[in-house]
């Protein structure tokens, strides 16, 4: 079973998506499991899959896809829960499940909860009570976690910076919010999320050059994600400004649409 694992990583990281999904889904019935140990390997293969589906799940705009991609990691989770329903692992990956769903934040808490009871210094689950703090509006709360989740692991991915920058924005520390959007970028220059906070930022100073700019940089999240709501949202009223009503209505319906999905999601 460890071998089919390794095997669909592999795959799934030289993006053959297909291949890792069919990999980890014959490895249920075909991969030999009379070894010391094969339980948590069925675990993790479980898990594994399951948490693609929840990704799956997380980006698909159409409703029914979503639904059965929900179906799908709901299924391999009840399976991984006969096979140890306490582990670190797996109650991480069940509590990322469920924050798609806003009416299971509680119980997505719960297991972030019990997974730093025995283990504090987890960034993923300090992370993810972030996420559920910031969606309460909490965010002195957020900000904590994610300052936390930083110093554990001061080599965390740009979403922390970016969470920390959301977080101080919502405070209205704007140079800090500034700060941590400038770092996020740093870390990932195709973040989206970092790129809409700088530029609203400056398209707040109202300023000829700092709306340029502003305006440059909502381009550029654009150009990455066509489909993101605030992105389409804050060109559509700079075109209304510039009396461009025809763009204004083609991104505001744009805007309209992904803005359901986001509520469906």
């Amino acid at each position: 079973m460890h071998v089919w694992i390794r095997l669909a990583i592999g795959y799934y990281k030289q993006s053959k998506i297909n291949d890792f999904v069919r990999i980890l889904e014959e490895s249920k019935e075909n991969a030999n499991k009379s070894y010391k140990g094969h339980e948590k390997d069925m675990l993790k293969a479980l898990d594994t899959l399951a948490s693609h589906y929840v990704q799956q799940a997380n980006k698909e705009k159409n409703k029914d896809l979503k639904k059965e991609y929900c179906s799908k990691a709901t299924m391999l989770y009840t399976s991984a829960d006969k096979i140890s329903m306490y582990d670190s692992d797996h109650l991480l990956s069940r509590a990322y499940f469920c924050l798609l769903d806003t009416d299971k934040l509680d119980q997505a808490n719960h297991q972030f909860d019990f997974v730093l009871s025995t283990n504090p210094s987890n960034v993923a689950a300090l992370v993810g009570k972030a996420c559920i703090s910031f969606n309460k509006k909490d965010y002195k709360n957020a900000l904590g976690h994610y300052k936390k989740a930083l110093k554990i692991n001061p080599n965390s991915p740009a979403s922390v910076r970016l969470g920390m920058g959301l977080c101080f924005f919502k405070m209205s520390k704007i140079p800090k919010a500034r700060l941590a959007f400038e770092r996020a970028l740093e870390l990932d220059n195709m973040c989206v999320g970092a790129l809409v906070g700088l530029a609203i930022i400056e398209l707040n100073n109202k300023t000829g050059e700092s709306t340029k700019l502003g305006v440059e940089m909502l381009s550029k999240a654009y150009s990455i994600d066509s489909t993101n709501p605030i992105v389409l949202n804050h060109l559509a009223n700079h075109f209304f400004y510039k009396k461009d009503y025809t763009k204004v209505q083609q991104l505001a319906m744009h805007a309209f649409h992904n803005t359901e999905n986001e509520a469906i999601r």
